[in-house]
């Protein structure tokens, strides 16, 4: 057994769970709040972590110690995905984060959430779903042996033709550090605006603290994730595609499905970046035990642990999206933290548009569950 993979994989996945649970860190919170209640304190803790892992993620690429991957800007996709994760989240209560560390509070509406992620998510990648989405990342007509077919995939070429990765600064033509710079000061004026001060009777985590604190696991976990995970790149945070591993290794599923591409297919949109690893306990998979646990943990320690049952309606509503997120997310090449982190601090051009378009479908579902009515 590869054990420094599987140890690092549960530690980081560990210290980032008890973090989340202890912190009340869930990107559907505070997604949900800006608009519902006009609460910034969880948006908060996402925009430091962000900022943190931005210059972490980018510092430690430039020194030549871990080796950053962009993803691929499949709008169509990007945009479709985003917006149809941001409508299941609503609807399971918790993002793909908020869902597992709830699942280690004992919440057996989450583990009815993970379940139908589990099922799209697998469904949509390599099962009856997968046209549908091929489609999509594709677009009609589209010839695996000719890149330039690819309807829906946007590319960026340098002076000699070649292909780059899609991102904020190469498609303005600028060095990434001036986009970071001008992105860090409106970061800093909003995180000042925030209040520092500990509330009577608060339990938990600081909502700076728990951003430092996912700030530094996220970065800890591109390191990681590298070094000790067997991967050419540095993966970092990622839920959807190591869902889609757990998945197919718990039922077999890569030893039947068809989900090999070819070299130009992953290239245009190597979605979830697991050609080749499906069926296997990657670095990934593990960082999600680990992440169950560490909820566990805190929630034990804080004596917040109970198995807690809803309503059979909001078991099924909770059901319901995650069988939504499971698909938008593959469809998306990512979730909340695929894309809102770990590839937002990449300044990839697809994770940025996925994530507007996360919030946009979350804002769309609270507007008809909470504000219209």
């Amino acid at each position: 057994m590869n054990w420094p993979l599987i140890i690092s994989g549960l530690g980081v996945g560990a210290i980032f769970g008890y973090t989340l649970q202890h912190g009340r860190f869930c990107m559907n919170t505070a997604f949900r709040e800006v608009l519902l209640s006009r609460d910034f304190t969880v948006f908060r803790i996402y925009i430091l972590a962000l900022l943190i892992l931005i210059l972490g993620a980018n510092g430690l690429d430039a020194a030549g110690i871990i080796k950053l991957r962009v993803i691929p800007f499949t709008w169509l996709a990007n945009v479709l995905g985003g917006y149809i994760f941001g409508i299941g989240m609503v609807l399971a209560g918790g993002c793909a984060t908020g869902t597992l560390y709830r699942v280690g509070e004992g919440m057996i509406g989450s583990w009815f959430a993970a379940l139908g992620f589990l099922l799209t998510a697998a469904s949509t990648l390599s099962g009856i779903l997968n046209p549908i989405a091929k489609f999509l990342w594709f677009g009609p007509g589209f010839d695996p042996s000719n890149l330039s077919s690819a309807k829906f995939l946007y590319s960026v070429t340098d002076a000699d033709g070649n292909l780059m990765p899609v991102t904020i600064y190469s498609v303005l033509g600028v060095n990434r550090w001036i986009v970071i710079a001008v992105l860090a000061v409106p970061a800093l004026i909003f995180i000042a605006k925030g209040n520092f001060k500990r509330a009577a009777g608060q339990k938990g985590f600081s909502w700076w603290f728990t951003g430092i604190i996912v700030g530094l696991v996220a970065t800890l976990a591109f390191y990681a994730s590298e070094i000790w995970g067997g991967f050419p790149h540095a993966r970092g945070l990622s839920f959807t595609g190591p869902l889609n591993e757990l998945s197919a290794w718990f039922t077999g599923a890569a030893k039947f499905a068809a989900i090999k591409r070819t070299a130009i297919e992953a290239q245009a949109a190597d979605i979830p970046s697991v050609v080749g690893r499906l069926g296997t306990m990657t670095w990934s998979v593990w960082m999600i035990f680990g992440l169950v646990l560490g909820s566990f943990l805190s929630a034990y320690k804080n004596k917040e642990f109970s198995w807690r049952a809803p309503k059979a309606q909001s078991l099924v509503t909770q059901f319901s999206g995650g069988l939504i997120m499971g698909f938008g997310a593959t469809l998306a090449g990512g979730c909340n933290i695929g894309h809102g982190l770990t590839g937002l601090s990449t300044l990839a051009l697809g994770s940025l548009v996925s994530i507007i378009f996360i919030i946009l479908g979350s804002w769309t579902m609270v507007y008809f569950l909470f504000i219209r009515e």
